[in-house]
């Protein structure tokens, strides 16, 4: 049985199952795409093929289905990443020159 030495739930891991759920959804939509595109001909053929036409309307919704989970993904991965730079401090910055800064000094 495989132990990980870091958290299943770090950062680098939940961007490469991401990345590997992103591109089974591009599969999963390009199959659909082409189910529609088959049926969508069945259809030209014989415009009173209900069967064909139903197959068609679950095809598209499959394709969608697919698009919405990758949608889903980003918008998660959006606020991991929001969460991440909230709860990091910010760096603290070296003396920054500002025009605010320059006109003090000169007043001293």
């Amino acid at each position: 049985m495989y132990i990980p030495k870091t958290s299943y739930f770090s950062p680098t891991r939940v961007q490469k199952l991401a990345k590997e759920v992103i591109s089974d959804c591009r599969q999963d939509r390009d199959r659909a795409l082409k189910a529609f595109d088959y049926f969508k001909d069945m259809v030209a053929a014989n415009p009173e093929d209900a069967k064909a036409k139903s197959e068609m309307n679950k095809a598209l919704q499959l394709s969608q289905d697919s698009n919405d989970k990758v949608v889903r993904i980003l918008d998660m991965m959006l606020k991991m990443t929001q969460t991440e730079m909230k709860q990091t401090p910010p760096k603290k910055e070296e003396e920054s020159v500002t025009f605010a800064s320059l006109r003090n000094n000169g007043k001293k």
